[in-house]
């Protein structure tokens, strides 16, 4: 599903940007470090809620997690 691949790669972006650790955000979430591995790796089909608390914790926006690589390259022409 793009959705969720678009939300893997987002993540772990997003997330060592900030310089966190999958332990220290999957901590902030309250989520299994393996259930965040999963997610960055586009295993998982993660709840709502869960994506709103990380993209929360991030300081960044839902839409943000869910931007995919053509809604970027739209945005610089």
């Amino acid at each position: 599903m793009p959705e969720i691949d678009a939300l893997a790669k987002q993540l772990k972006r997003y997330r060592r940007m900030q310089d966190k650790t999958q332990f220290e955000l999957s901590s902030e979430i309250g989520i299994s470090e393996e259930e965040l591995s999963l997610l960055e790796r586009g295993k998982t089909d993660p709840k709502l809620s869960t994506i709103q608390l990380i993209a929360s914790c991030l300081g960044i926006t839902v839409s943000d997690l869910l931007r995919t690589e053509d809604d970027e390259a739209a945005w610089r022409i």
